[in-house]
Order: C-alpha cells, then sequence, then structure tokens
C-alpha cells in the first residue's frame, strides 16, 4: 500500500491548478456478466504541444490508488473481469462513444509495468489512447487461483504493489503514401485516345537492302567451265 501510494505521488508531475484543463483519462473494472460499472477519474493528461518536438505529462488522481486496490479486490471474484481506460471526451458524455482500451484484470498483481499511448488528432489534441500492461503468459491465461489458494499467497490486492514503470507516449497523425497514378494517355481534339503506331520489325525495315542483295547473288555468272574444256582437247589429239 505504501510503495502503490509512493509510486502515485512520483507521477505528480502536473501542477493542480492545471489538472481541471487537461483531458482526463478515466479507469473501471467491467464486469460482462454485470451492469456496467460508471468511469472514474485515473489521471490528467497534458500535452505540450504539436509537432515533432511535442511532449505529455500525467498528473493521477487522488483517488488512483484507493480506486486501483478496489478494483483488484472484486475482481478476485470475477475472473473474466477487464480493467478498463478511457479518455473523456468533454463534448460527448456518453462513455459508449469514448475510446476504450481493456486488458485483463487478473494480470494486474503480477504486472509491473504499464504502458499508454495516446493518439493525437491532426490539431494535437489527444482523441484516442492505447494500454498495455507487462508482464504477462505468452497465452494470456489468468494465474491459477488453486495453485494461489493451496501455497497460501495474499490475495491480488494485498500482493499488488503498484507499478514500477509507467511509460506514456504520443503517436501523431500520419499521412497515408500517395498512390502512384499512371500519366493519362493524349487525347484528339474528338476526344479519342492517340493510336500509337505499331513499331516496325527488322525485315519490315530494311527488306529492300535484303531483296537486293538476294538479286545480286543469284544474277552473277559463275566460274569454272573453262578448266573441263582445254582437257577434252587434248584426249583428241592423241
Amino acid at each position: 500500500m505504501r510503495s502503490l501510494l509512493s509510486h502515485v505521488l512520483v507521477l505528480a508531475v502536473l501542477p493542480l491548478a492545471l489538472a481541471d484543463h487537461s483531458p482526463r483519462v478515466l479507469h473501471r473494472l467491467y464486469d460482462p456478466s454485470q451492469p456496467p460499472a460508471p468511469f472514474r477519474p485515473r489521471a490528467f493528461l497534458h500535452v505540450s504541444s504539436s509537432g515533432p518536438g511535442s511532449s505529455v505529462s500525467i498528473a493521477p488522481a487522488e483517488t488512483f490508488s484507493a480506486d486501483l486496490l478496489e478494483f483488484l479486490s472484486a475482481a478476485e471474484d470475477s475472473p473474466s473481469a477487464l480493467y478498463q481506460l478511457a479518455l473523456e471526451r468533454p463534448t460527448d458524455t456518453d462513455p459508449s462513444h469514448w475510446d476504450i482500451s481493456s486488458v485483463k484484470a487478473c494480470h494486474l498483481p503480477q504486472s509491473t509495468s504499464e504502458s499508454v499511448t495516446v493518439h493525437l488528432a491532426a490539431d494535437g489534441t489527444p482523441f484516442s489512447l492505447d494500454y498495455f500492461i507487462g508482464p504477462i503468459p505468452r497465452d494470456g491465461a489468468c494465474p491459477s487461483r488453486r495453485r494461489a489458494k493451496a501455497s497460501g499467497s495474499l490475495s491480488s490486492a494485498a500482493a499488488f504493489t503498484g507499478f514500477a514503470n509507467t511509460t506514456v507516449t504520443l503517436a501523431e497523425p500520419r499521412l497515408p503514401p500517395l498512390p502512384l497514378l499512371r500519366t493519362p494517355p493524349p487525347l484528339t481534339p474528338e476526344g479519342q485516345p492517340v493510336q500509337t503506331v505499331p513499331e516496325k520489325s527488322f525485315i519490315q525495315k530494311y527488306w529492300m537492302y535484303i531483296l537486293a542483295v538476294l538479286l545480286v547473288l543469284v544474277v552473277s555468272p559463275g566460274g569454272g567451265e573453262e578448266g573441263g574444256g582445254s582437257g577434252g582437247n587434248g584426249g583428241g589429239g592423241r
């Protein structure tokens, strides 16, 4: 209990005068088998500016530690309970319209760190958040209650000493990549695409030269008949 209270005091980085003007992060324990419980204040956000040099600060609410211990005690009797964080919208009081991030409440007692990612709109105001805790099992299964009772370990609320590390980061809006558009084809005055002339093949380009070479080879006279006639004359004289 003392560790959790000291952790809350360390996180109180905003002046109390700014708390009423900062966006509020709310939390609650949600049991699917029960009517939704109302959200309670958990922290106040303060975004310094928008752009690459922007930063975020968080100041816990005064009732954060007491509410969290109450949620842990109630979650012991509800294995399917979820611990939810929501970003309040001043212009919309309906919680069903808020952006909510949930984790299994059964993982809270064994978790030592938490991470909050605040998403900013184009004008630099927060509009949604993501919440993560760790470590948790790879399969995401809740710890066995039978083993805890057999080992005589303390209850979840009594064993929880608070988060040793809380990280708050900003996610600024990013524009999607522009599509690669093809250059439109040129149009005729009538609005029809200009038909490109197909390129000629090698034979279509140089057929007249090939034909001239073939004619020269065919018309040129052949030699070798004179040697045969002289040999015949010499045999007749003997």
